[in-house]
């Protein structure tokens, strides 16, 4: 279950990486700060019997305010982010925001600016040559 996070953690987050989030990603983050969600990866609206539905995980913002907080963003933002560019073939001036365990990640591309676009990203490891759009923002992606 994730916590809220209160919003320096992701400033020091923007700092550490030298790009900045959308402000309705870090707004959702806010109130949730990582989290299990799944997708359907159909191309209908709606989940029928037999479409391909996957579980992803939200990379949280590191929060350092108790203990029990340290644990739960272990696999935080910023470390993922470092492990990602050891990955031949990563997509450059993307950070990684989600994972689905099998080595494909969800991401946000950033401009000349280093601001991170709204849009969400697929990108599988199998298929790295590939990035796909996959939702127009995190509202998008994860219904509140």
């Amino acid at each position: 279950m994730p916590f809220p996070v209160e919003y320096k953690f992701i400033s020091t987050a923007e700092e550490q990486l030298g790009f900045k989030f959308p402000e309705k990603y870090k707004a959702k983050m806010q109130i949730e700060n990582g989290g299990e969600f799944a997708i359907s990866l159909s191309d209908e609206d709606e989940y029928e019997d037999g479409d391909d539905i996957e579980a992803w995980w939200l990379f949280p913002f590191h929060d350092t305010s108790d203990v029990k907080r340290i644990k739960r963003t272990m696999e935080h933002l910023v470390a993922e982010h470092t492990s990602t560019l050891e990955i031949e073939d990563f997509p450059e001036n993307s950070v990684a925001i989600a994972h689905n365990g099998d080595g494909d990640y969800l991401l946000m591309r950033a401009n000349e600016d280093s601001e991170l676009g709204e849009e969400i990203y697929l990108w599988r490891h199998e298929d790295a040559e590939f990035i796909y759009l996959l939702a127009p923002s995190i509202e998008e992606l994860i219904p509140s």
